[in-house]
C-alpha cells in the first residue's frame, strides 16, 4: 500500500466508537419499547376480560322472573350467557378462559366458558331469578408476557405468567 492507500487510525477508531455507543443505547431503547408493547398487550386482555364479563351479567339481570312473566321467550339459559361473554371477549380465547355464574342458591362453573356452550339450563334459575336478587359473574383469564423469554427462569419461580380476575355484581332488574 502506498501512504496514499492508507485509512488515517483515527478514522477506523471513531467508527468502531460509533458501533459500540449505537449497541449501549439501543438494547436499552429496545428493552423500553417491548415493555410498553406487553404492558400494552396485558392491559388489553384486563379490559377485555372485564368488560365481557360485565357484558354477561347485564345480559343475566334483564332476563328474570317478571321478564319471562311477560315474555315466555324472554328466559335465557347458561349456554346464551357462556356464548355472550365469548362474544363480548372477542380476542380472548374462551379454551382458556374460566368464569363461574352465581346467584344465591346456586352456582355454574365453567372452566373454560366455552364448556358451558352445551349446558341449556335456565339462567338465572327459578326461585333466585326475583327482581332485586344478585347475580355474579367471575372470570379469569392467564396472561403470559413475551418478555418471559429474557428472564432467566430458575426452580420454581416462573415470570410471566400470571391470571387475571373480573368480577361483576349487579341486580336483576326484570
Amino acid at each position: 500500500m502506498t501512504a496514499g492507500n492508507r485509512v488515517p487510525r483515527r478514522r477506523i477508531a471513531r467508527r468502531g466508537q460509533s458501533l459500540l455507543e449505537f449497541t449501549l443505547s439501543a438494547v436499552p431503547v429496545i428493552f423500553l419499547l417491548l415493555s410498553i408493547v406487553e404492558m400494552s398487550r396485558a392491559m388489553w386482555v384486563y379490559v377485555t376480560l372485564a368488560h365481557a364479563i360485565k357484558e354477561g351479567t347485564r345480559f343475566s339481570v334483564v332476563h328474570g322472573a317478571d321478564c319471562v312473566q311477560v315474555n315466555p321467550d324472554c328466559q335465557i339459559t347458561v349456554n346464551q350467557v357462556a356464548a355472550r361473554i365469548i362474544t363480548a371477549g372477542m380476542g380472548l380465547d374462551s379454551r382458556k378462559m374460566n368464569v363461574v355464574l352465581q346467584t344465591a342458591g346456586a352456582t355454574q362453573t365453567c372452566a373454560p366458558v366455552s364448556s358451558c356452550l352445551d349446558v341449556a339450563t335456565a339462567w338465572p334459575p327459578s326461585p333466585d331469578n326475583s327482581v332485586g336478587l344478585p347475580i355474579t359473574i367471575s372470570g379469569t383469564y392467564p396472561f403470559s408476557t413475551a418478555m418471559a423469554m429474557f428472564i432467566p427462569q430458575s426452580g420454581s419461580i416462573k415470570f410471566g405468567a400470571m391470571s387475571f380476575g373480573a368480577t361483576s355484581q349487579q341486580e336483576i332488574a326484570f
